[in-house]
């Protein structure tokens, strides 16, 4: 009898310690599900009992991620945690804000206690998490796009990528050289006129010491000084003096440069690994920092996304928060970085028993790392129309790529096409 009572106590016990667990879900997108969040869910939950992570059906991108939040916002169905792009953050935050469904993380920050928060976080990179000087999201991916270079092109180029030019002039008369080597070798690729988003477009204001939007993230700043217009001026500039072709689209354009047609080739970050395996050596792949005129102001655009805490329950909010740590943690970002090539939003994962003896072994995925000063604002504009508001403006990037409408005119329809939605 005793033996049996021993038998149902020890399963009392485990059925005990089997409640005890708590379950948290998050959303992502299907992009960063399988390389990023599925091992780094693995890893976490074999390390403790505590806590088991599971994800949601992911949305399709980050435009996809955040309207479904939006969404079961309202129908207050909202996951334990997510992921959100950094310039959808604002909107997003205010929203949810105002209906005590988005959780302020300052608060977890300083229970850590002493120098935790210095030791891996560094305030520029925290910026990129804050809204309204409220802690909403703790940087998780962190990209300032990147040059990637076909090598052997460039020596038969007449040059080398230690003597690869820093100013938009070297770029394209480069690029002019390497277009010239054969029918089908292509110069340059800046998809700025393709792309899903306006992170390129951003790119060519930021990196000239400008600003997409006000202080107040309320009006439209990036026609200042006239940078509106030198950004159409060099957008016309790739297709004219470095063979940049419109009519070829974004995934010709990444396959050329895989299959070692394209010489000069922009990217995110996180195409790092991707394309490494796309290459899989058939030509010297490297990378590069970006170029940036303005070298005194210049910045560049930090794409990524933040994980922001949702839930209300105050045991799965200790669990959220458990988890977010580990994954901006220098571990967390140890794997991310080796998983994608983002750049590590920790800067303790720089020491040499994380990523400092790889970057040095590795230098194509070191480049991210040394691009931490130049990491600028990723803006989102306000109001619901972020998403028309690029694809009206892609439109008349790409008019002007092609000719059909003049800098000029393309720099003015830019900023109306942002000012006619932008608080709709």
């Amino acid at each position: 009898m005793s033996i049996r009572i021993a038998a149902i106590a020890a399963a009392l016990v485990s059925a005990g310690a089997a409640q005890a667990q708590v379950e948290i879900t998050c959303l992502t997108n299907a992009g960063h599900l399988s390389r990023q969040h599925e091992p780094l869910a693995q890893m976490f939950n074999e390390m403790q009992d505590e806590v088991r992570v599971t994800y949601a059906a992911p949305a399709q991108n980050y435009a996809d991620t955040h309207l479904k939040l939006f969404r079961a916002s309202a129908t207050n169905t909202l996951p334990d945690c997510a992921f959100e792009a950094y310039n959808q953050l604002p909107s997003l935050a205010r929203a949810l804000a105002e209906r005590g469904q988005i959780i302020d993380l300052g608060q977890f920050m300083e229970t850590e206690g002493g120098d935790w928060v210095a030791d891996n976080y560094s305030e520029q990179m925290l910026k990129l998490g804050q809204v309204d000087g409220t802690q909403y999201g703790m940087p998780f991916n962190a990209s300032v796009i990147q040059w990637y270079v076909n090598a052997d092109l460039l020596e038969q180029a007449g040059t080398s990528v230690e003597d690869f030019p820093t100013d938009w002039d070297g770029v394209l008369a480069l690029a002019a050289k390497i277009d010239a080597l054969g029918d089908d070798i292509e110069g340059i690729s800046y998809a700025v006129d393709q792309w899903g988003d306006d992170w390129p477009f951003q790119v060519l204001i930021e990196q000239q010491g400008g600003a997409m939007l006000n202080d107040a993230g309320d009006a439209v700043a990036f026609d200042e000084d006239d940078r509106g217009l030198k950004a159409m001026e060099i957008a016309r500039r790739i297709v004219e003096e470095g063979g940049y072709d419109p009519a070829t689209d974004l995934e010709t354009q990444t396959t050329a440069f895989t299959e070692g047609k394209l010489g000069i080739y922009a990217n995110s970050p996180a195409s790092a690994k991707l394309l490494q395996e796309r290459v899989g050596g058939a030509f010297d792949l490297r990378s590069v920092k970006f170029t940036v005129w303005d070298d005194a102001n210049g910045t560049l655009p930090t794409g990524g996304n933040a994980a922001i805490m949702l839930t209300q329950d105050e045991a799965k909010q200790k669990a959220v928060w458990e988890y977010f740590k580990f994954l901006t943690g220098p571990k967390g970002q140890e794997i991310t970085a080796k998983n994608t090539g983002y750049l590590p939003t920790n800067k303790a994962a720089l020491k040499d028993e994380y990523l400092g003896a790889y970057y040095a072994e590795n230098p194509y995925f070191a480049t991210p790392s040394s691009q931490y000063d130049r990491a600028g604002a990723w803006y989102g504009y306000p109001g619901t129309q972020s998403e028309k508001i690029w694809r009206e403006q892609r439109s008349i990037i790409r008019a002007v790529m092609l000719g059909e409408t003049t800098p000029e005119d393309g720099a003015a329809q830019l900023k109306t096409a942002a000012e006619d939605l932008m608080t709709r």
